[in-house]
C-alpha cells in the first residue's frame, strides 16, 4: 500500500470499528438503565438482549453468504457493509422514538434489525481487511479496528453517561445514528479488489478449517477471551465489593483502563510488524497473565490506578495480536467465513466464562478466580508453540 492509500484505509478500518464499539458501548452499559426508566422487569429486558443477539449466531452464514454471492456485481464485501451501516442507522433514529411500553413488539424488532445491521457490517468488513491488506500490513489494520473500536469505550461512554445524566437519551442515540450514516462517505477510502483478480469461492477451502492449526488457533481464540473477558467483566465489582471503592472512581478507573486498551491495541500492530507473530503472541500471553495475576493479588484500592491501565494495556495488545494471526489463517476463498468461525468460538468462551466466574467467586473468592485466569492465559504459550510448529510459514 502507498502511504496515502495505507492512512485513508486505516482510517477507514479504525472509524468503523469507532462506530461498532459506540454501539456495543450503548448495548453493555447503558441500554439496561434507558429501559428501566419505563419500568420494564428485567425478564422483558433481557429478552430484548437477547433477540438483538441473535444476528450475531447468524455471522457466520453472513461470512459465507459474502464469500459467495457479489449484489449486482457491486462486490463481495461494500455492499453489505453499506446495507448493514444504514440498516443500523435508520434503527437508531426510531428506536428512541418507539415506547417499549406501549410498543414492546416493534421496539424488539427495532433492536433486532441494528443488529443485523452491525453483524452484517463487521463480518464483511472483517473479510474486506483480509482481502485488501497485504500481509505485512495486517497487524497494522488490526491495530486500527482494536483501537477504533477501544476508544470508542471511552468517548462514546463519557458523553453516553453525560447525556443520560440530563435526560438526553435521545441524542445518543441519534450520535450512533449519525456515525453510521457518515461513515458511509468513509466506505469510499476502500476499494474491493476486482472480481476477476479476487479468488473464487471453492467448497474445497473447508478442508482447511480442519487442519490441526487451524483447530489450535480456534481452541486458543476461545480460551483467551474466556480468561480475557472474564477478568474485564469481573473488574468493576471486585473494586467495589472487596475495596469499597465509589462508583466515582470506577468510573475514572474504568476510563484509564480504555486509554489503556487503547494504547495495547495501537501498540499491538507495529509491535508484531518489528518482532514477528510467534514472539508477539507469545509475549501477549505473558504480559496478559502477569496483569490478571496482579489483578488478584491486588493488596489496595491506591494500586488500582497502576493495575487496571496496565490491564487494559494487555487487553488491547491480545485482541491486535489473536486477530492479526486470524487474518493470516482466513483462507481468500472463505475469509469472511473462516475468520467468523473463529469469532465465533471466541464468542462460546466469553460465555462460558460468564458462567464459570460466577462459581469461582461463590466457591473461592476473587482472587482465586483471577489467579485461575491467569493460568489459562499462560496455557497459551504451549498452545501455540503446537500451532506454529504446525505453520512454520506463521512462526515469522
Amino acid at each position: 500500500m502507498s502511504d496515502t492509500g495505507k492512512g485513508r484505509k486505516l482510517s477507514f478500518f479504525g472509524s468503523i470499528y469507532f462506530v461498532e464499539g459506540a454501539v456495543l458501548t450503548m448495548f453493555s452499559s447503558y441500554m439496561i438503565i434507558y429501559l428501566r426508566q419505563f419500568k420494564l422487569s428485567f425478564t422483558q429486558i433481557g429478552l430484548i438482549s437477547a433477540i438483538a443477539l441473535l444476528p450475531t449466531i447468524l455471522k457466520m452464514l453472513i461470512g459465507v453468504l459474502s464469500d459467495r454471492w457479489s449484489p449486482f456485481k457491486l462486490g463481495h464485501r461494500k455492499p453489505y457493509i453499506l446495507v448493514g451501516l444504514i440498516l443500523q442507522g435508520i434503527g437508531y433514529i426510531v428506536l428512541p422514538l418507539i415506547s417499549p411500553v406501549e410498543s414492546y413488539g416493534l421496539f424488539v424488532f427495532v433492536s433486532l434489525c441494528i443488529g443485523l445491521g452491525m453483524a452484517t457490517y463487521d463480518t464483511t468488513t472483517d473479510g474486506l481487511s483480509i482481502d485488501i491488506t497485504p500481509e505485512e500490513d495486517r497487524s497494522l489494520v488490526q491495530s486500527a479496528m482494536v483501537g477504533g473500536r477501544a476508544s470508542a469505550s471511552v468517548v462514546a461512554g463519557l458523553l453516553f453517561g453525560l447525556l443520560a445524566a440530563r435526560g438526553l437519551w435521545n441524542y445518543a442515540f441519534w450520535g450512533i445514528a449519525a456515525l453510521s450514516l457518515l461513515e458511509l462517505f468513509l466506505l469510499s477510502f476502500v476499494q474491493e479488489k476486482p472480481l476477476e483478480a479476487r479468488a473464487e469461492f471453492d467448497r474445497s477451502a473447508f478442508r482447511e478449517m480442519l487442519k490441526p492449526a487451524y483447530l489450535l488457533y480456534v481452541l486458543i481464540g476461545t480460551l483467551f477471551p474466556l480468561a480475557l473477558y472474564s477478568t474485564y467483566s469481573m473488574l468493576s465489582v471486585y473494586l467495589k465489593e472487596s475495596f469499597k471503592v465509589g462508583m466515582n472512581t470506577i468510573a475514572l478507573l474504568s476510563a484509564i483502563y480504555g486509554i489503556g486498551a487503547v494504547v495495547g491495541g495501537v501498540a499491538g500492530g507495529p509491535l508484531m510488524k518489528r518482532f514477528g507473530r510467534k514472539a508477539s503472541l507469545y509475549a501477549a500471553a505473558i504480559f496478559t497473565a502477569c496483569a490478571t495475576l496482579f489483578v488478584g493479588l491486588l493488596p489496595s484500592a491506591g494500586l488500582a490506578w497502576v493495575v487496571v491501565p496496565l490491564f487494559g494495556l494487555a487487553f488491547g495488545y491480545y485482541e491486535t495480536t489473536y486477530f492479526s494471526l486470524g487474518m493470516d489463517f482466513a483462507d481468500p476463498r472463505i475469509a469472511a467465513f473462516m475468520f467468523s468461525v473463529a469469532m465465533a468460538f471466541g464468542n462460546v468462551g466469553i460465555a462460558g466464562g460468564s458462567a464459570l466466574s460466577g462459581l469461582l467467586v461463590d466457591r473461592a473468592g476473587f482472587r482465586a478466580m483471577f489467579i485461575v485466569y491467569a493460568v489459562v492465559n499462560l496455557l497459551m504459550v504451549p498452545l501455540a508453540l503446537a500451532m506454529f510448529r504446525l505453520r512454520k510459514d506463521l512462526a515469522k
